[in-house]
């Protein structure tokens, strides 16, 4: 299938977006497969935030040739800026993004500052180089790497285990879809992804009413 007939399908054909989306998440298998014969033994699966960076490079590869305004954003670029995003969270941990305050943002900077401070010295200027674009929200790059971002959630949380998460931190349709479509509006198709596959999840009793 053609990069224009796959466009033509996602905006659609719904049945096709679950399709796509089922793909991917055979790709996020590698989340799940321990390394030393350290097998997890958690009653509810858990995500680390460096399986959360490896699901958005897989979307990053997935998009990139599916977007026609990303056709000249340096490809190379995207998957730095992807790796570095959210180093702050080295030190600050992981908070739901609906749940952070205006304190909680400017924390994560200075995190993320002082965790270049002790990167080694030969990484520093190309990861603070990244993180500033990235931050600003003013190029292509940047706003894809967001958009990235917002929707990697929605393939991690439509399984078995996703359901039990999203009702553990009772959380709604309007909390997971407003941190999202701000940044997907630019990018019709992953915009696409969020109505069919946040839609379905509703239906499916996914969110909590």
């Amino acid at each position: 299938m053609t990069i224009e007939a796959i466009r033509k399908k996602i905006l659609t054909d719904d049945a096709f977006v679950l399709e796509e989306t089922a793909k991917i998440q055979y790709l996020y298998g590698l989340k799940h497969e321990t390394r030393y014969d350290l097998p997890r033994q958690e009653a509810i699966a858990s995500e680390s935030v460096a399986e959360h960076v490896y699901g958005m490079h897989i979307l990053a590869h997935y998009f990139y040739p599916l977007e026609q305004k990303a056709a000249n954003v340096d490809f190379n670029k995207i998957q730095t800026m992807i790796t570095w995003h959210d180093i702050d969270e080295v030190e600050t941990g992981d908070t739901i993004g609906y749940l952070k305050t205006p304190a909680m943002r400017a924390a994560e900077a200075d995190a993320a500052a002082r965790v270049i401070a002790r990167t080694p010295s030969h990484m520093k200027d190309s990861a603070q180089a990244v993180l500033t674009e990235y931050e600003a929200l003013q190029t292509k790059a940047a706003t894809f790497v967001k958009a990235l971002d917002r929707i990697e959630p929605l393939f991690q949380l439509y399984t078995k285990h996703g359901k039990q998460t999203l009702h553990r931190i009772n959380a709604t349709q309007e909390q997971s879809d407003n941190l999202k479509y701000p940044y997907v509006k630019d990018w019709p198709l992953m915009e696409r992804f969020v109505a069919v596959v946040s839609g379905t999840m509703k239906t499916e009793g996914y969110y909590v009413d």
